[in-house]
């Protein structure tokens, strides 16, 4: 590969030896020829399509050479930036048939098995970070449904050790549902007749923890060369999310036109029970206790009444929206909602309401905190057994008080006076392989009509958005209680009319870091992220590289903070750090490797880096060293 260095306006300041070889005019000119005379010099089919190629944004282009007067008729050219102007990296071919050089060329030339072992390594690293970051799983299934290749994010989609479904094609058969086994052979016997790509979806359950996944299997039938079908050859993509989303959609959509043509019937409904309301009360008060329609008319007047709260109740429902942040009282908004819980439980659940008794302010937003309930609501609808109960609590704690005593995350200190809300059930509790994923978007044990994984996911998002805390206690056959910390209501979070400097530091909002953390791995309970958690840092997991890439390019303004955790995976490391400078060159990095012997070396050679969390750093070192690396200011 030669090089060229040209200044701005376009003159040749430095040549290497290669470039010497290739045009040896070179060595007779004056020094600051211009690049242009030197194609020209060669040929004017080069130097025509060089003029096309600066007239746009290109920087990787290939110059060819209509006739035979050149040993080598085309170039391959790449610009990059110099600090002198720009450099060419210039590439000069010949026609295949010459360039191929034969085997006992290659035989003789130490140099050139040299490059060919480079480049096949290479490539060959390209290809394995290239299936390593692709969100789906490629794979060669014999006619048995056993496999012979199975990329590494199998174990990851399919909860299964890879070496059970080389040995077995009834092991990948038991993943299939029942419904769609059948299915899934009728589909494989139609379309493979032919040796082109065919597409079938079907449901599997994952079998590390028993959640069901849409999978869209892309495959190619592979045959003998007498005919006969020796296997296929595809992917797997999951596409879950994508299911669930459309079922949403679909959902919300016939929900609106419900609303929209019902609305006007519960109106209309509304002004008749108003009607009977009123004639019953009329009549009602106008005979004796003796007479014996009293007690009916009075049974009339009493459900009438209810039958027009119950109306009121569905409209108010179908006007609210979230988006408004108020005062307000959170046991009157508990209370307030108690009619719509007994219609979520089944029939017999008792609730108790465990209340102080006493105003408990807060600045929320009223509708989102309803979500709140609602969703904690359906979320233990479906573990209650035989003689349901449900319990909501309220209390009050100061500042300095331990809270969440018995919680997941352990004990820890109340930053400021706040009220706790806790929602208990009696029902079948959490499995301990489900425990540190029901916060996760799209993580659900129920079937895909009956549960979308967001219930406790946007409860988590609504509290982090009010800076409160949200956790859990549970076990097995006994129940789940979920504990919410809010802070108590000042007073002065709307006051926009107070100038800034006058606002004490108390009454100031904490600055949250906006941070994203990569990991092909589920690092949502380690102590590390846990204590950003704590100091309100705004943090979004990434558990694939598609993941990153969907929220990087979302962004409008660049998180202050990127972190990537490398679990023995250092290949790769050093493109996902190039790819996060490219996009948003302000993020500093930070590199967590996860291993037995991490090569820090390695982590250091990568320019971008600007911290390395090593094994001998505590959590509580690992923040101090992160906050410096941020606008925050340092505690």
């Amino acid at each position: 590969m030669a090089q060229v260095i040209l200044d701005p306006q376009g003159l040749i300041i430095h040549s290497d030896s290669e470039c010497l070889s290739l045009f040896p005019v070179l060595g007779e000119w004056a020094p600051k020829t211009p690049f242009r005379k030197l194609l020209q010099e060669y040929s004017s089919d080069w130097l025509d399509q060089y003029e096309i190629a600066q007239s746009t944004d290109t920087k990787k282009y290939s110059l060819e050479h209509s006739g035979d007067s050149l040993p080598y008729p085309k170039l391959w050219i790449q610009e990059s930036p110099d600090s002198a102007g720009k450099c060419l990296s210039i590439v000069a071919t010949k026609e295949p048939a010459q360039q191929m050089p034969g085997l006992e060329d290659i035989l003789k030339n130490p140099e050139l098995i040299t490059q060919m072992y480079l480049k096949l390594q290479r490539s060959e690293k390209r290809l394995d970070s290239y299936i390593r970051h692709f969100p789906g799983v490629f794979f060669n299934q014999r006619r048995d449904f056993s496999f012979s290749y199975l990329s590494p994010n199998c174990k990851k989609l399919l909860g299964l050790n890879p070496q059970k479904l080389a040995k077995s094609g009834s092991q990948f058969l038991s993943l299939l549902m029942s419904k769609d086994r059948d299915f899934f052979v009728r589909e494989l016997k139609r379309n493979s007749a032919q040796s082109k790509a065919f597409t079938i979806q079907y449901r599997i359950k994952r079998a590390s923890d028993d959640s069901l996944v849409y999978l869209t299997d892309v495959r190619t039938p592979v045959f003998s060369d007498s005919g006969m079908i020796l296997g296929y050859e595809g992917v797997w993509l999951d596409t879950t999310r994508q299911f669930v989303a459309e079922l949403k959609l679909t959902s919300t959509a016939w929900k609106e036109n419900q609303a929209m043509l019902t609305s006007g019937l519960v109106h209309d409904f509304s002004n008749v029970m108003a009607g009977i309301y009123a004639l019953s009360e009329l009549y009602h008060s106008s005979l004796h206790e003796s007479n014996h329609m009293y007690e009916g008319l009075g049974q009339i007047k009493k459900s009438s009444m209810e039958a027009r709260k119950l109306v009121r109740r569905i409209i108010d429902i179908n006007r609210e929206e979230a988006g408004q942040k108020g005062y307000h009282d959170v046991e009157k908004l508990i209370t307030d909602q108690l009619d719509l819980l007994k219609i979520i439980f089944p029939r017999g659940t008792e609730i108790d309401l465990q209340m102080t008794g006493q105003e408990l302010p807060v600045y929320i937003d009223d509708v989102e905190f309803r979500q709140i309930l609602l969703n904690l609501a359906m979320n233990a609808k479906d573990a209650l057994v035989d003689n349901g109960k449900i319990t909501i609590s309220t209390s009050i704690v100061n500042k300095g008080e331990t809270i969440f005593k018995n919680c997941m995350k352990g004990p820890r200190k109340a930053a400021r006076n706040g009220i706790i809300i806790q929602f208990q059930d009696n029902g079948t509790g959490i499995q301990d392989t489900h425990i540190d994923k029901i916060f996760n978007s799209f993580f659900t044990t129920k079937e895909i009509h009956k549960g979308s994984g967001f219930g406790l996911y946007n409860i988590q998002r609504i509290i982090r958005e009010l800076n409160g805390i949200i956790d859990f206690a549970t076990e097995v056959g006994k129940g789940t209680s979920f504990h919410i910390f809010l802070n108590e209501a000042t007073f002065t979070e709307d006051d926009k009319s107070t100038p800034e400097e006058l606002i004490s530091p108390a009454k100031v909002a904490p600055k949250r870091c906006q941070t994203v953390v990569y990991s092909t791995h589920d690092v949502s309970g380690f102590d590390l992220i846990s204590m950003l958690y704590a100091k309100h840092w705004e943090v979004m997991l990434a558990r694939s590289f598609t993941e990153l890439q969907t929220y990087l390019y979302g962004l409008k303004q660049s998180p202050e903070i990127a972190i990537i955790y490398d679990f023995d995976d250092s290949d790769s490391i050093r493109d996902i750090c190039t790819y996060i400078k490219d996009q948003h060159p302000e993020t500093s990095l930070a590199i967590v490797p996860i291993g037995t012997s991490p090569h820090i070396s390695d982590y250091e050679a990568i320019k971008e880096i600007s911290l390395i969390c090593d094994n001998s750093m505590s959590p509580q070192t690992m923040v101090q060293n992160l906050e410096k690396l941020t606008s925050l200011p340092v505690a």
